[in-house]
């Protein structure tokens, strides 16, 4: 391998890191990871880098967001959650995310996403049921939902990052 070779692998490397990273803070590192591979992949005419990998990494990714999607939801369900407030965890969860990430750039999104699905959840449980206790169930639920689902997620971010930097030594 030239010169060249290890420089673009050094770049694959540090673009893997950053890609994880911005998983871990709720940003769409796994795309980061994705592309940079699908980017690799077409550098070398998908030699070596084959365009099943590149399959198998969208579906991990596509896995992951499934997974980081419906886990808030699943954790409001579980506690017995209105349809309301299952919806209002989605949603306060993305208006969190984006003000978070205004008052607070990097952590604030996942700080943002996380206090959005709770409030919005309590808030919608509390305005159907009138009952603090269900309320503060739900919300909780969909706390511990969406850890578990940012946890999927980032373990999809390693396996991704694994599969291509192992890719990158057999090359």
């Amino acid at each position: 391998m030239d010169i060249g070779g290890w420089f673009l692998n050094l770049v694959m490397l540090v673009l893997l890191l950053a890609g994880f990273l911005l998983t871990v803070i709720s940003l769409p590192g796994n795309w980061l990871i994705f592309f940079a591979a699908l980017g690799y992949g077409f550098f070398y005419d998908f030699s070596g880098f084959t365009v099943q990998m590149v399959i198998l990494l969208f579906g991990l990714l596509l896995a992951g967001e499934l997974v980081e999607f419906i886990a808030g939801a699943l954790g409001a369900r579980k506690q017995k959650a209105s349809t309301l407030a299952t919806v209002a965890a989605f949603v306060g969860g993305i208006a969190g995310a984006v003000a978070g990430t205004a008052v607070l750039p990097v952590v604030g999104s996942l700080l943002g996403a996380f206090g959005g699905a709770f409030g919005a959840s309590y808030l919608a449980e509390y305005l159907i049921t009138g009952n603090r206790s269900q309320s503060h169930r739900v919300a909780k639920g969909v706390l511990i939902g969406q850890v578990a689902g940012m946890v999927v997620k980032m373990a999809i971010a390693i396996a991704m990052a694994i599969t291509i930097a192992v890719n990158l030594i057999w090359m």
